[in-house]
């Protein structure tokens, strides 16, 4: 029992550092694996990890690459922004079919390239008067002309709607009221199709009379105003008129030729921001420097101040032992000699992109020159600016360091938390007791896994979405380090609590049975065959005593039936005061009813009452009742009748038995007491017969048996009525079975069992009769001496708790206990089913009536051969109390 007791108590100081580890676990799980992640975006193979040196990874080869692509569109931006010639044009129709840009007027529909660029440095805005309308001609084409236009056309008189005959007469309008309502149409856009189709329009005449409108229709709102116009054009609109969609080169449509400006415009806002992202780039801002040639014009754009050639073959103070990479494309030359003119050094050649033909693909995709150099190098190792290169090398540094240990501390962090998470599924529930079968026990719930299953699920999982989406958004707006990772640990935290609590319930309802038991959807599934239940349960209520229930419910509808007539009469009806008062007897009249019923009901409840309370000969008065209640009423009184005939026979029969025992008891004690007396005369006498001897032993063991049976009969009969004197003092129980165990102490040695003990060193202050209490355990012991197995163990123990005293007496029987425990307290029942004892089958009677008595509580428990008695006794504390004596039998403590 020790040992289960440690055991349990092994394990309860365990689940703290096992819930502890549970909580802290994840945070290191999460933190270290964010460690290897990050190091592995730094690293883009494993290769990278092979090296010490940033400048041999693949990581950095990618990002020269990206950089040099920037600079590269940088500088071919540049060259373009600084053509400020007025020969230079964008010609719309290379953008429509997506050719080269050639900067020259070769459709006729080409805007200068100094407009553009001045109009794409302004604000963008949109405005109704850009409205674009088509006009229908006669001959069937399509004129376009500004809403703004159109309408000051019809202001001035320049141009007039006409609508069919007599249509404005039948709709009661005027001409102006008209005009308006098409202009209205024509800036909503609901004429997108034709204005014919929605108003009568006849047809749009010039100030002369003459037609040169059939039809107008709404064809597009630009979202761009344009203050610049074609070349040779006053407008868009005005090259689309002047031409014919047969002869112009532009082979677009309005809304492609809008498109394309609107295309225009981005890409001299892209150029403009590669421009400006060049100057990330300068001298003092990057550790990169670059050199570019064009070989045509001469031109050179670099970041560096150093010397070098007009074909970037010679630069001072550039070192080949530098990551750095040499592009030339000459429009002479082959496309093999173009590849061999790309020099890289050994530095790059762990690029997947760093190939000579895809550098070179990138120098002509980058630029519109097709002779061109370009050589790009880091300054030095030291990288004096504080760049991302710098940057990106720090972190390679770092991370490099840290990979393999936050690696290998996410593996442990995780084995750990499974082998946690395996720990606390099998032990939680579990109960803190010393039962040897705590394995099989109920498992121990708190007020959280009483909850519905449905309702424990929503408090976990709302609060846990709650909580991962307000730390999402925090950590989304907050750009400092530290605090981003204190949110994240606090995240984690609070989800794995509610992830634990959560966890946990599910297992302990799973081991308790609890999961379908405890959930609403078996409470709503329960429901229909509740109302089936209730619905048996109503009409066998009506089944019995039928003319009674018919009597209420008939008697309850006129009720209701009056009342609802009366009332009604009373709403309708202009002698109100007759119906008020009809309605006010009939109210009145149910009161009295229930006031006579819950009168009858009181009679009832106290008559129940004072029987219960032992006045058996109370009847209660039937006059005051009437039909069920009366004859309930007559039931209640014979009932007391027959209790009290009952009460006072079982009185009679039990005096009776104990007179019986009492007197045979008492004329058994003098022929008894002869008989032993003489024997002990024949033992003085020195008989030398042995046969004679033994026949005098027996006689003497089989008189002084039917002694203590004659005694134990008469005690066990006072005990069980009552009828005992009890002299209750404070008694300290562990003292009296310390001087009980010696007492029997050299009789258990006889018969080699050996007593293990586990007492408390403080008093254990009872409320009992001294004598009384010996008694018990004397009775108690004696049992173990007659019925235990010998070579065994028995085990006493005294425990402290809640305040109570509570003495445990364990044993291996001798002989199977294949009988109930409750047998074993009646009368003259023993363990022994061959007899072939000394006992009485009296002792653990005995013994349960005089605890009864005593005011404590006896209990027995057989589980196979094992026997165990627990007697409970409340502990009162006692200042005079003494302290426990030394245990004379501390050697077979436990």
């Amino acid at each position: 029992m020790n040992k289960n007791k440690h055991t349990e108590k092994k394990r309860s100081f365990m689940r703290i550092p096992a819930l502890v580890l549970a909580l802290i676990l994840p945070l290191i799980m999460v933190f270290s694996a964010a460690l290897v992640i990050q190091a592995g975006m730094q690293m883009d193979s494993a290769e990278d990890l092979k090296t010490k040196d940033y400048f041999q990874t693949s990581a950095f080869a990618d990002s020269f690459y990206s950089k040099a692509s920037t600079i590269l569109s940088g500088i071919s931006a540049k060259e373009i922004l600084d053509k400020t010639n007025e020969d230079a044009y964008i010609d719309l129709e290379e953008l429509y079919n997506g050719d080269s840009l050639s900067f020259k007027n070769t459709s006729g529909l080409a805007y200068s390239f100094n407009d553009l660029k001045e109009w794409s440095s302004q604000t963008i805005y949109s405005n109704d008067d850009w409205i674009v309308l088509g006009l229908t001609t006669p001959e069937g084409e399509t004129k376009y002309m500004y809403y703004s236009d159109f309408k000051k056309a019809l202001e001035d008189g320049t141009l007039q709607l006409n609508a069919n005959s007599g249509a404005l007469k039948y709709e009661g309008i005027s001409q102006k009221d008209w005009t308006e309502r098409i202009l209205s149409s024509l800036s909503a856009e609901y004429a997108d199709g034709g204005i014919q189709s929605q108003e009568p329009l006849k047809n749009i005449t010039d100030k002369n009379g003459n037609v040169v409108y059939t039809d107008v229709a709404n064809m597009l709102t630009p979202i761009l105003e344009i203050p610049c116009a074609p070349e040779g054009y006053d407008s868009l609109l005005d090259y689309m008129n002047s031409t014919s969609s047969k002869t112009r080169n532009f082979k677009g449509n309005l809304n492609d030729a809008f498109e394309q400006l609107d295309n225009a415009r981005d890409l001299f806002s892209s150029w403009t921001e590669a421009a400006q992202t060049l100057d990330e780039y300068s001298s003092g801002n990057s550790n990169i420097h670059y050199a570019y040639t064009d070989n045509t014009s001469q031109k050179i754009f670099t970041n560096t101040d150093a010397a070098y050639t007009s074909d970037l073959t010679d630069i001072s103070g550039f070192s080949d032992k530098k990551p750095y990479v040499f592009l030339s494309v000459n429009e002479a030359a082959t496309d093999e000699k173009n590849a061999r003119n790309g020099l890289m050094n050994l530095n790059l050649s762990a690029a997947a992109n760093s190939s000579v033909g895809s550098w070179i693909d990138l120098l002509r995709n980058s630029t519109y020159d097709e002779n061109c150099s370009f050589l790009a190098w880091i300054d030095d190792t030291s990288l004096p600016v504080q760049d991302s290169i710098k940057t990106d090398r720090q972190h390679f540094l770092t991370y490099r360091t840290l990979f393999i240990p936050a690696a290998v501390i996410t593996m442990i962090s995780f084995l750990l938390f499974i082998i946690d998470f395996i720990w606390l599924t099998v032990h939680t529930g579990r109960r803190n007791s010393d039962s040897s079968n705590t394995d099989t026990a109920q498992p121990e719930l708190n007020f959280f896994d009483r909850i519905y299953t449905e309702a424990a699920a929503g408090l976990v999982c709302i609060p846990a979405l709650v909580v991962l989406t307000a730390g999402l958004s925090m950590q989304a707006s907050t750009y400092n380090l530290v605090s981003s990772l204190i949110i994240l640990g606090i995240t984690i935290l609070l989800i794995t609590c509610l992830f634990w609590i959560g966890y946990l319930s599910l297992i302990r309802r799973i081991k308790a049975h609890t999961l379908w038991k405890n959930s609403l959807l078996r409470k709503c599934l329960k429901l229909p065959r509740l109302c089936l239940c209730k619905a048996g349960k109503l009409i066998d209520f009506f089944s019995r005593n039928t003319i009674s229930r018919i009597r209420m419910v008939v008697g309850l509808g006129v009720f209701l039936f009056l009342e609802f007539f009366f009332s009604a009469l009373l709403a309708a009806s202009d002698g109100w005061f007759l119906m008020f008062l009809l309605l006010f007897l009939l109210d009145l009249g149910a009161l009295f009813c229930v006031y006579k019923i819950a009168l009858g009901r009181e009679l009832l409840l106290d008559g129940l009452k004072r029987i219960t309370d032992g006045e058996l000969t109370y009847k209660i008065p039937e006059k005051e009742l009437r039909g069920d209640q009366k004859a309930m009423a007559q039931y209640i009184n014979r009932i007391g009748d027959g209790l009290d005939a009952a009460v006072e026979k079982s009185l009679k029969d039990e005096r009776m038995k104990t007179e019986l025992i009492t007197n045979v008891s008492h004329d058994l004690k003098t022929p008894l007491t002869s008989i032993i007396n003489y024997i002990d005369l024949l033992k003085r006498l020195n008989l030398k017969d042995p046969e004679a001897l033994k026949y005098l032993e027996i006689l003497d063991s089989k008189a002084h048996r039917l002694k203590s049976l004659t005694e134990d009969v008469v005690e066990a009969s006072k005990a069980s009525s009552g009828n005992l004197s009890l002299e209750m003092t404070e008694l300290n129980f562990v003292e009296m079975l310390y001087q009980v165990m010696g007492e029997f102490e050299e009789r258990m040695e006889n018969r080699h069992l050996t007593l293990m003990t586990h007492l408390p060193d403080s008093p254990a202050m009872i409320y009992a009769d001294g004598r009384r209490m010996w008694r018990i355990l004397e009775n108690l012991f004696g049992n173990i001496l007659k019925y235990a197995m010998e070579n065994t163990r028995v085990y006493a123990e005294v425990l402290l708790e809640k305040d109570q005293v509570i003495f445990t007496l364990k044993n291996i029987s001798a002989q199977p206990l294949n009988i109930p425990a409750e047998e074993l307290t009646e009368r003259f029942i023993r363990g022994d089913v061959a007899r072939n004892t000394e006992g009485s089958g009296l002792g653990l009677s005995i013994a349960q009536s005089l605890t009864q008595l005593q005011g404590g509580t006896f209990k027995l428990y057989l589980d196979g051969d094992l026997f165990k008695v627990c007697l409970i006794f409340p502990q009162k504390i006692s200042p005079t109390a003494l302290s426990a004596p030394e245990d004379p039998h501390s050697e077979a403590h436990s």
